[in-house]
């Protein structure tokens, strides 16, 4: 069995870096970070062993980019640039250090894929796997759920649906090219950080299905969403598949590259070729 000191050394060789702006990073007892220019737009995300993912047909490097990549997307889905990470992990007894660097690598090349380093943490025992990032980025002005106008498009930046689409057959024994979405999805963040903000009223990313994302928009800004088949189909996968995370938000017109799914109009909720459609996502509790 490994000591803590040799996980953290395993950790801390992984994870090293250089930036102007991180005055102190991993080995104290706190990570300093220079003053920023912009604002600060904070998120943070826990996954658990059996609920979030599956040691079973996941290797540990998949599953340290996809936690990561499901962190990140919520910072760009603000409109912001994502440049730190705090990282804490409580890890089985029996995980071995060629285990730990799995999973410390997954975690670290998602990152690097923007720009963002892993500047400290914690590491604590436990019988289930369980990891838990907070994410640090810098926004101008951050992009809301709550900024929908009537009379926007709305546009995704891909069409959700293969994590979930993976997700059933993986549970059925089928672990092929298919799988890949769900063990570890692709973000593309260029999507978000491309963007012409002018056009741009609110936006999240596709974290717990498109339906219940965009019930969230349209709640939060006091106006219907209309959705048209004929534009995208009407695939569970989906309309209520989670975990692509892929961007969607509404528009004054389609961003070039972006997909427009529907458009935003008076009343409440989310309504599929007319007709209200109800929530089938993931939800928690």
């Amino acid at each position: 069995m490994s000591t803590e000191a040799q996980y953290l050394k395993v950790l801390a060789d992984i994870f090293e870096h250089e930036s102007a702006e991180l005055e102190v990073g991993i080995g104290d007892d706190g990570a300093v970070i220079a003053p920023q220019k912009n604002s600060l737009v904070l998120s943070t995300d826990m996954a658990v062993e059996g609920t979030h993912f599956n040691r079973e047909w996941s290797s540990l490097y998949e599953i340290g980019g996809k936690i990561t990549a499901a962190n990140l997307a919520d910072i760009y889905a603000m409109g912001g640039e994502a440049k730190y990470l705090l990282v804490a992990a409580a890890i089985p007894k029996a995980m071995t250090i060629e285990e730990l660097t799995s999973l410390a690598t997954g975690i670290r090349d998602e990152a690097r894929k923007v720009g963002a380093l892993v500047i400290g943490g914690d590491l604590t025992r436990s019988e289930t796997l369980t990891i838990a990032i907070s994410v640090c980025g810098s926004v101008q002005t951050p992009i809301l759920r709550s900024g929908a106008h009537v009379g926007d498009v709305v546009a995704i930046s891909e069409l959700p649906g293969k994590s979930s689409l993976g997700l059933e057959l993986l549970k059925h024994g089928i672990k092929d090219d298919r799988t890949l979405a769900h063990r570890y999805p692709q973000v593309n963040y260029k999507k978000v950080q491309e963007l012409d903000r002018t056009l741009v009223h609110s936006l999240t990313d596709v974290s717990d299905g498109l339906i219940e994302e965009l019930n969230a928009i349209a709640s939060s800004s006091g106006v219907a969403i209309e959705l048209s088949s004929s534009l995208f189909g009407k695939d569970i996968h989906t309309l209520h598949g989670g975990e692509d995370h892929v961007f969607v938000g509404t528009f004054s017109s389609t961003p070039a590259g972006w997909i427009e799914i529907g458009k935003v109009v008076e009343g409440s909720l989310v309504q599929l070729d007319g007709q209200v459609i109800s929530h089938q996502g993931f939800m928690h509790f």
